[in-house]
């Protein structure tokens, strides 16, 4: 039985038989966390005949299906979307050659708690058509925010003809969702923390004012202190300035001057030199 209805109507999709095709469009696959950099890696697993993994949730079709990872107060929180993405849009008029999907990397993801944020493979979250990418939501959930969000993803598809721009699940199946839920502290289903999640778990970083236009301040909520590295880059990943730093335990303030930098958005980080914890950033000239 197939996992996909032909309410997919949007994108053209080879699942397990060979002899159906099936429309899905898009395939956001995997919403990970900027894991040791905050990047995401594809799930290499994941057949190219499936255009999106994990699928959304259905209640009829995939009760199962949707995001599974639950994430709770007061922990690191990463999940992960991989995706293969077609060549050919099926459009009413007739297959279109697909030349990429892109995601803004800023708000492209509506529907997630404040305290969450997500970044792409590529990072600047345009896929090109028979590549595998992923997106990675990530961050510290904090007490308020325990309930279920409904995720949809903002999504243009670039055919080379006229753009089209889509919610995704919604767009591609009717009755279909990415569901986050946020559960209380200590919770039993909570995903399980790694050496990065450990690493990220004792710092929390935010960047004032921001969008900005010169001078921001780093702000460095630390349950540690010690020697780290700080470096903004683009987010293609091309450094753009390092420095070192020392952290106390308590709030720590980096200064950093923007003022040559082009509008835009910048990953800001800290590193220890094995793990590093990176944020967005955004600089506005208007």
């Amino acid at each position: 039985m197939s996992y996909l209805a032909p309410l997919y109507s949007h994108f053209l999709i080879q699942l397990l038989t060979m002899k159906k095709i099936m429309l899905l469009c898009l395939g956001l696959v995997a919403f990970s966390a900027l894991s040791n950099a905050q990047t995401c890696e594809p799930d290499t697993t994941v057949p190219d005949t499936v255009f999106v993994s994990p699928f959304p949730y259905n209640e009829t079709e995939r009760p199962d299906g949707g995001i599974t990872d639950t994430a709770c107060v007061g922990a690191y929180y990463e999940t992960l979307i991989t995706f293969n993405i077609p060549e050919i849009y099926e459009s009413p008029l007739g297959p279109v050659p697909i030349t990429a999907v892109e995601i803004p990397v800023e708000e492209g993801i509506e529907g997630l708690p404040a305290s969450l944020d997500y970044v792409c493979n590529p990072p600047n979250c345009e896929f090109a058509a028979e590549t595998q990418g992923c997106i990675i939501i990530f961050g510290d959930p904090e007490a308020g925010e325990e309930g279920e969000y409904d995720l949809t993803l903002i999504a243009t598809i670039q055919t080379g003809v006229l753009p089209l721009t889509i919610d995704v699940p919604s767009d591609l199946e009717s009755g279909s969702h990415y569901y986050l839920h946020v559960k209380e502290e200590g919770f039993a289903n909570c995903v399980m923390v790694d050496a990065f999640e450990v690493f990220a778990s004792n710092f929390s970083m935010r960047n004032q004012p921001n969008p900005f236009s010169g001078w921001t301040q780093i702000i460095v909520d630390a349950q540690i202190g010690g020697d780290f590295e700080f470096a903004v880059s683009d987010i293609f990943g091309k450094q753009l300035h390092t420095e070192q730093v020392r952290l106390f335990e308590g709030e720590n303030v980096i200064p950093f001057d923007g003022s040559q930098l082009a509008s835009g958005f910048y990953i800001y980080s800290i590193s220890n030199g094995k793990e590093r914890l990176a944020k967005k950033m955004a600089v506005n000239r208007n």
